[in-house]
C-alpha cells in the first residue's frame, strides 16, 4: 500500500512495508529522509540499478543527519522514495565538495 504525504512543498509517495523495513534495516523514517530535499545544499547523483534509473539525494534530513535517499521522479509531480540511510564515507565526500 502506498503512502502519499506533501512535504516541505513537494509530493512524496512510498510503499508503507518498504518504509517500515527500512526503518528497522537504516532508523531512517521516510518522512525525515523526504526533508533532504529541503537541504539547499542537497547533492544529486545517480543511484540506477538493474537497468532502473534511480536518483540519490544526499543532504541533511530535519533532524541534522546526513542522508542518503534514493527516488524516482514520477512524471514531475511527485517523488517516490525507494530507501534511505545515512550517507557513508564516500558519500559524505561527494556532499562536501
Amino acid at each position: 500500500m502506498d503512502e502519499r504525504r506533501r512535504i516541505g512543498g513537494s509530493d512524496f509517495i512510498w510503499n508503507t512495508a518498504k518504509a517500515a523495513a527500512n526503518l528497522r534495516k537504516h532508523g531512517v523514517r521516510f518522512e525525515d529522509a523526504a526533508s533532504v530535499f529541503g537541504d539547499p545544499l542537497f547533492v544529486l547523483t545517480d543511484a540506477t540499478r538493474d537497468d532502473e534509473a534511480r536518483d540519490a539525494a544526499i543532504g541533511f534530513d530535519r533532524l541534522g543527519r546526513l542522508l542518503f535517499v534514493v527516488h524516482v521522479e514520477r512524471d514531475g509531480e511527485s517523488i517516490r522514495i525507494v530507501s534511505a540511510r545515512p550517507a557513508d564515507a564516500r558519500e559524505e565526500g561527494l556532499y562536501a565538495q
